[in-house]
């Protein structure tokens, strides 16, 4: 997985549910944490599981300002890409379905879905104080919890198994 052992115990947290994903881990300052990704042409679909460090570059998810957030996030780029088109936008879309599936079993966090934005579905945690690293336990259960759900409700199986090309 990453080499470096900042998201190590991110990456073990979330290896069971890596399976048909390439990982990638890394910080570009608003988020910090590791993607489970699949590429095709210029296309990427996958999960990102970390934390929301700055929400400027992402607005739709500014919802307050200060301590980091845990985050949880389906993504599908471009958001002009065909398998955006289908992914998310078509209406009862896996997103779709899948946000409306999880909204009763996701509480007091739930799936938020941003048909416009690259992160199309969102699980976010307030994180209590001191909860801000990598490698606190709260952050690494709010991931694999939220993975858990978005395996449960067929999202992941969808992404690994979708014809990019």
């Amino acid at each position: 997985m990453g080499d470096s052992t900042e998201f190590l115990a991110l990456e073990r947290a979330i290896a069971p549910f890596a399976e048909g994903f390439s990982v990638r881990s890394g910080n570009d300052g608003a988020l910090s944490g590791v993607f489970l990704y699949r590429n095709g042409g210029d296309q990427e679909i996958g999960v990102f599981a970390g934390l929301l460090l700055d929400a400027d570059p992402y607005p739709h998810m500014v919802r307050f300002r200060g301590d980091p957030e845990g985050l949880v996030m389906a993504y599908v780029n471009p958001i002009d890409g065909s398998a955006r088109a289908e992914l998310v936008s078509d209406e009862e879309s896996v997103f779709e379905t899948a946000h409306e599936t999880l909204m009763p079993l996701a509480s007091p966090e739930p799936f938020e879905l941003f048909e416009s934005e690259p992160g199309a579905l969102v699980r976010r945690r307030r994180l209590p104080e001191g909860a801000d690293e990598l490698t606190d336990r709260r952050l690494l259960e709010f991931c694999r919890g939220s993975l858990a759900l978005l395996g449960q409700v067929d999202l992941l199986d969808a992404l690994r198994e979708y014809d990019l090309d």
